[in-house]
C-alpha cells in the first residue's frame, strides 16, 4: 500500500492481483444525494484502473482545488466508467463537476442484478446484499455510505484524521466489492 498526501487530499494506492481489461471502475463518497438532498459535495473518489485500486480523499473544507484535480484525473482515466448504481455517479459528475457522459461512457454494473430482482419481484439489491463484509457476519458495527456526511462534518469540526480513514476504508471496501462484481461480469462474457 502506498499513501501520499498533498495540500487538498490524501491518496491510497493498492495493487490488485488481477487487472480490469478496459475502462475504470469509479465510486464517489458524498455529503448527500443529488435530487434528494440539498448538499451533495464529493469528499472521496475510489477508482480501479488496470490493476490499481486508488482512494482519493479530500482533506479541506474548500472543494474547488479537490474538484479541479478530480476533473483532470477523470479526463485521463480510460472509459467506459463502471459504477454500481451508475445513475448516482452520473448525477454527481454532472451536478458537482459539470461533466456529462454519454450512455456508452458510464456502465451500470448493478443492471444485471436489478433486472434479475425485477423478474423475481424483489427489491433492487444493494451492494451489501450481493457481497457482504466481515462485520456483517459478526454483527459488528461498520461504516456505510449513510455515515459519510456525518463523518465528514465531524472531521471539519475536529480535524481528526481518523474520521477520514473511516471514510477511505469504506470507499476501499465498496470499490473492492464492486470490482469483484465487475470482473465476474467482464470475464463471464468472454
Amino acid at each position: 500500500m502506498q499513501l501520499t498526501s498533498c495540500a487538498h487530499s490524501t491518496k491510497i494506492v493498492r495493487s490488485m492481483p488481477l487487472a480490469l481489461p478496459k475502462g475504470t471502475l469509479i465510486d464517489f463518497e458524498t455529503t448527500g444525494i443529488p435530487y434528494k438532498t440539498q448538499e451533495h459535495e464529493i469528499v472521496t473518489l475510489g477508482y480501479c484502473f488496470k490493476n490499481e485500486l486508488v482512494v482519493l480523499q479530500r482533506t479541506t473544507e474548500e472543494k474547488e482545488p479537490f474538484y479541479t484535480g478530480l476533473k483532470q484525473l477523470l479526463a485521463t482515466l480510460p472509459k467506459p466508467f463502471y459504477a454500481y448504481n451508475a445513475c448516482f455517479e452520473r448525477a454527481i459528475l454532472e451536478k458537482e463537476l459539470a461533466l456529462k457522459l454519454s450512455a456508452s461512457e458510464i456502465i451500470d454494473i448493478m443492471q444485471p442484478y436489478r433486472e434479475k430482482a425485477e423478474k423475481l419481484c424483489k427489491k433492487w439489491p444493494r451492494l451489501d446484499d450481493l457481497i457482504s463484509e466481515p462485520e456483517d457476519y459478526f454483527n459488528e458495527q461498520k461504516i456505510s455510505g449513510r455515515d459519510v456526511p456525518k463523518l465528514w462534518e465531524q472531521y471539519l469540526i475536529s480535524g481528526n484524521a481518523t474520521l477520514l480513514e473511516k471514510i477511505m476504508d469504506h470507499c476501499f471496501s465498496d470499490v473492492l466489492r464492486e470490482w469483484l462484481l465487475l470482473v465476474d461480469q467482464l470475464y463471464s462474457k468472454l
